[in-house]
């Protein structure tokens, strides 16, 4: 699951500005105790390495950089191949608007003088962070498979969203999920729910299609596009990924009790 951490922040300084590097020092620890968690750099190829490792954690990873325009640009631009999706602030003793305009064009998230006060610093490194974190989230919410939780009583949507299950429901999906490919014959799913009464051709079909369809409307009442799909004249699939966060609750399928009705 995506959560919302404090921001990683690393500055680098090119040697020809570091003769302020107590000066860095103090803005780093001014910044840390602002809620950032703050480390200076004394290694430009250390920032690619670390932009590198960070791929998992981008989302979160934002990097000041500090020094003469040139070094800056060559700089941001390398740091933006190795990782897309890290935050880059940049800090230069020169802001003219071509200068600016390279570093926009580069990939910059953020800019300032060097001798900016630390509120501005703090300021841009909480919007970038807030942007980088929100595509995080949006991507997240759009690569998330689906979720079964609460033992198999609850199916949670990509998007957050909480489809409570009954009793019947819980045993279906349950069946489907246990199959390779999320997939099961009528015979398989009418096991499951225990009920050796129906007729596979006739009554037994029927009653599947009614179980799914009440399943179906609940969900669109909420909202949720659930991707159950029938499979002609076979059974049905559920046709995205899901995530089951407890294993346990299939083998205990056969001796639960709730207050869930069908």
């Amino acid at each position: 699951m995506l959560t919302q951490m404090s921001p990683l922040l690393y500055w680098y300084t090119f040697p020809e500005a570091q003769a302020d590097e107590p000066f860095t020092s103090q803005r780093v620890q001014s910044l840390e105790n602002s809620g950032v968690q703050a480390s200076v750099l004394h290694d430009l190829m250390a920032v690619y390495s670390l932009a590198a490792e960070q791929l998992e954690h981008s989302s979160r990873t934002i990097f000041i950089l500090q020094g003469a325009p040139h070094q800056l640009f060559a700089s941001v631009s390398r740091l933006r191949t190795v990782n897309q999706n890290v935050g880059i602030i940049a800090l230069s003793t020169s802001l003219d608007e071509q200068f600016v305009v390279q570093l926009l064009h580069s990939g910059i998230d953020g800019y300032a003088i060097s001798d900016t006060s630390d509120s501005m610093i703090l300021a841009l490194v909480n919007n970038v962070w807030r942007r980088i974190s929100n595509l995080a989230r949006l991507e997240f919410q759009e690569n998330a498979p689906w979720t079964l939780t609460s033992r198999g009583w609850v199916l949670m949507s990509p998007k957050g969203q909480r489809l409570d299950l009954t009793t019947t429901e819980r045993q279906l999906l349950a069946a489907i999920f246990s199959q390779p490919g999320r997939r099961a014959d009528h015979q398989t799913l009418l096991d499951a729910l225990n009920d050796t009464r129906q007729n596979l051709q006739g009554s037994g079909q029927n009653r599947l299609g009614v179980i799914i369809s009440r399943l179906k409307k609940k969900a669109e009442e909420q909202k949720i596009d659930i991707p159950l799909r029938s499979v002609h004249r076979w059974g049905y699939m559920f046709a995205d990924e899901v995530f089951i966060d407890d294993d346990s609750y299939i083998a205990g399928l056969g001796s639960a009790t709730s207050t869930n009705e069908e």
